[in-house]
């Protein structure tokens, strides 16, 4: 691999995990006491650190050496969603963000709590919270906006009535800056 390479793999990385952990240029310059043109060489892929700046910023983030260096990082896995309705409000309400793991199926937990997920249901994207019953053969989808209705599913008949999309791990609420 060339070194232009790693430094598109690196910059791609680096502005990924920045956005997802909601950190700034002028975040890292003022935390981490680095130079300015330094993280904007990085960010833009023009320069790339010093091993002993990788490990800073991976503490920073809280994530690992190879997810800033390798190509095939988990950031990969994962994608923004923007809501299409109000399903989840007040954490997530139309036009809000949701960051969401690629998945097809349902984790198996301990809890009855099982996870939200986004979900294709009557041919339109969601986000519903899982909830197991006490004796594991169905799931309620919960929505956190009351105007919504829970669903019951049998397990056995879940995967005819939705697709899983994918496991919401966190949520960006724009709307609350409106």
């Amino acid at each position: 691999m060339t070194d232009n390479e790693y430094k598109k793999i690196f910059s791609k990385n680096l502005n990924y995990y920045m956005d997802l952990r909601h950190k700034t240029q002028t975040d890292i310059i003022n935390d981490l006491d680095i130079n300015k043109s330094a993280i904007s060489s990085w960010c833009n892929g023009t320069r790339l650190p010093r091993m002993n700046k990788v490990e800073v910023l991976c503490q920073y983030l809280n994530i690992n050496v190879s997810n800033l260096l390798e190509e095939n990082c988990e950031n990969n896995s994962y994608f923004e969603f923007i809501s299409e309705d109000d399903a989840m409000y007040p954490l997530l309400d139309v036009g809000d963000i949701a960051v969401v793991h690629k998945q097809d199926t349902i984790d198996e937990t301990s809890s009855n709590n099982v996870g939200t997920y986004l979900i294709k249901l009557n041919n339109q994207e969601t986000i519903r919270r899982f909830l197991e019953s006490q004796d594991k053969t169905y799931y309620t989808l919960v929505a956190m906006n009351v105007a919504c209705k829970s669903i019951d599913i049998k397990k056995s008949d879940l995967l005819g009535t939705i697709t899983i999309l994918g496991k919401v791990v966190e949520a960006k609420n724009r709307s609350a800056f409106k």
